[in-house]
């Protein structure tokens, strides 16, 4: 009689899981589960991970030295070295033509992030490279760049 009750129990917690994940976590459940559950299956084409471009090309920034203020002073520089990867052909062309605002959307965005305190630098890259990525689209367009490459990121303090 207890081995029918703790199978019972055990069906019941194992049921529920399965439940909550398929209501709040869909997508870690194989879909052939979501439709025995009677929840929507996601379209085939969604979970599809993007492949990257066979050939690019990579387009050198030059290093940009960022000066960064506080107070009104300068406290330090944030010297970022950044390719630019993209396909070749009209990609390469169109961001060869827009390099100069491209690089001048960084230098307004990092100074816009540091007058607001937000600390722009090499404590996170991950969030900067996002963010200068986005600028990036906004000037060539989505799907143009493959990705931004750091050569260098550093803090170079003020020499007084």
């Amino acid at each position: 009689m207890k081995i029918i009750v703790i199978l019972v129990v055990l069906l019941a917690l194992v049921g529920g899981g399965v439940y909550g994940v398929s209501m709040f976590a869909p997508g870690l459940l194989p879909p052939q589960v979501l439709s025995l559950l009677g929840q929507e299956v996601p379209p085939e084409d969604e979970n599809k991970v993007e492949e990257r471009p066979a050939v690019t090309q990579l387009i050198d920034l030059e290093p940009l030295s960022i000066p960064i203020f506080r107070d009104g002073q300068v406290e330090r520089f944030l010297v970022l070295h950044i390719f630019i990867e993209v396909e070749p052909g009209p990609d390469f062309e169109l961001v060869n033509r827009e390099k100069v605002r491209i690089i001048d959307a960084y230098l307004a965005y990092v100074h816009a992030l540091s007058s607001l305190d937000i600390k722009p630098g090499i404590n996170d890259r991950a969030f900067l490279k996002q963010r200068l990525m986005a600028k990036t689209e906004e000037i060539v367009g989505k799907g143009v760049v493959v990705d931004l490459l750091f050569q260098n990121v550093f803090e170079r303090p003020l020499q007084g």
